[in-house]
């Protein structure tokens, strides 16, 4: 009974160090998608077409952000 009780913890020990790893190694990869996002976000807001008017539309922002534009 003491056996089982002990393989259990360890058990349960292990599953939430897996969990915890999991998780941390998530963040960290979702870490770059946040910095694109905000570069991203930085460009169409400054992204101005004509006279300094800011006249464009969002998809035209995004098209020039990603390269699309002069």
């Amino acid at each position: 009974m003491i056996i089982n009780k002990i393989s259990k913890l360890k058990i349960e020990t292990i599953l939430a160090s897996i969990t915890s790893f999991s998780l941390l190694a998530i963040a960290i990869s979702l870490i770059p998608l946040a910095q694109w996002a905000k570069s991203q976000n930085d460009c169409i807001e400054r992204t101005f077409r004509t006279d300094g008017t800011n006249n464009a539309g969002i998809p035209s922002k995004v098209w020039s952000c990603n390269g699309g534009g002069d």
